[in-house]
């Protein structure tokens, strides 16, 4: 028994150091593949009409700061529907005196949810159903934008003829659970999906929810919110129904353009984060068992560099050397990932703490999906739960 550990110890050694350089390179290439959107002096006319939606529920605190950005944007051109999904609190009221104030700003109240679908997707759906424009833009109520990035990206549309655009925002960050959230998913974007690839393979594809920019014919042709209805990682699903109708996605790097504020306190970080681990294997056991065994060997190098004597852990120099290039890559690929996501270089370097936590956070995933408890917004999301309720649409 001991000689199996050790094997797989030793095992576990060597992927370690190959997937630690590896990610370090690939995350010097996506220096060059995930890109700032750039106006580079072109111009663009306001003859295309982009039909901005919101889905809110429960968005008192966040809605207005997001709608009165939209309506500073340097392109003119555009509509904004917000959709209130049942929400108990000034979300509905907070809207509607500022749709008196613009034309271009409606407000209307969900019908109730049918059953099969999930309450932001069942939302995004009727909001299509709504839209007038030539592009769809499904922004979250949490995100505040820039006031060129409108314009910046239908830009981007038309000039490299694009399907779907989606940009990795800047999150600030005002709980512990999401400051973890936030260093992981920058370094998984910018240090580990090899994007050269995202249209080639559904499997390196990604969005953001907090804004995807689609053609209107592109959305209609991937079958819209309505193909990944039951699915809760819907910014994700889409970017991979654009690769798989072999249409164009495009990736930015939004962290100067685009803020979201996503957590107000640390049990709505562990849901969010919880609720998304696990879907993103496609709640498959054994992807996710391997990525929580790297995580885990992560954690543990700078442990065994200076502890490992305590415990009769001896390495030869050789392994203490490829360790500390290990060590040395890892930092290199947090620090870079966290640099670039603007959550600070410091929160790379303490990388150990960060793949601990973000592990033991993914074991609490699969236990909530087990149980079926995984809850968000004030619903049940689990799969094979009712979702329907019983509000009614108020236009």
């Amino acid at each position: 028994m001991f000689e199996l550990i050790e094997k797989l110890a030793i095992l576990i050694f060597y992927i370690l150091l190959i997937f630690s350089n590896l990610v370090a390179i690939l995350g010097i290439l996506n220096l060059f593949f995930i890109k700032k959107p750039n106006i580079n002096n072109s111009k663009v006319s306001n003859n295309y009409l982009v039909s901005i939606l919101i889905p809110a529920r429960n968005e008192a605190y966040n809605i207005k700061r997001c709608v009165y950005s939209l309506l500073d944007q340097t392109y003119k051109n555009f509509e904004i529907i917000v959709l209130d999904d049942d929400s108990v609190d000034d979300t509905f009221k907070i809207v509607s005196s500022i749709s008196k104030l613009d034309e271009r700003v409606r407000v209307v109240q969900g019908k109730a949810i049918e059953n099969g679908w999930l309450g932001k997707n069942w939302a995004c759906h009727q909001l299509s159903r709504l839209a007038k424009g030539d592009f769809y833009l499904f922004i979250d109520a949490d995100t505040k934008l820039q006031n060129k990035v409108l314009e910046e990206t239908i830009i981007e549309m038309e000039t490299s003829d694009i399907d779907l655009i989606s940009l990795f925002p800047k999150r600030v960050t005002t709980t512990f659970v999401d400051k973890i959230i936030s260093v992981s998913m920058g370094w998984f974007i910018f240090c580990c999906l090899p994007l050269i690839f995202s249209n080639r393979n559904p499997i390196f594809s990604s969005a953001f929810g907090q804004y995807l920019l689609f053609r209107k014919s592109s959305y209609l042709l991937i079958g819209g919110h309505e193909s990944i209805k039951n699915k809760i990682l819907d910014d994700f699903e889409l970017a991979r129904s654009i690769t798989t109708s072999n249409l164009v996605l495009k990736l930015f790097d939004g962290t100067e353009r685009l803020t979201t504020f996503s957590y107000s306190n640390e049990k709505e970080a562990l849901d969010g984060l919880s609720k998304s681990i696990f879907p993103f294997f496609n709640n498959k056991i054994l992807p996710f068992f391997i990525l929580w065994i790297i995580f885990m060997s992560m954690g543990l190098i700078p442990f065994i560099l200076f502890f490992g004597g305590f415990f009769d852990i001896k390495l030869s120099r050789y392994k203490e050397l490829m360790t500390y290039l290990i060590w040395g890559s890892l930092t290199f690929s947090w620090s870079m990932a966290s640099y670039r996501s603007k959550q600070g270089i410091f929160y790379g370097i303490m990388f150990p703490f960060i793949t601990t936590l973000t592990a033991i956070i993914g074991v609490f995933s699969i236990l909530t999906f087990t149980y079926k408890n995984v809850n968000w917004k004030e619903r049940n999301i689990s799969p094979g739960i009712d979702k329907s309720t019983k509000a009614e649409e108020v236009d």
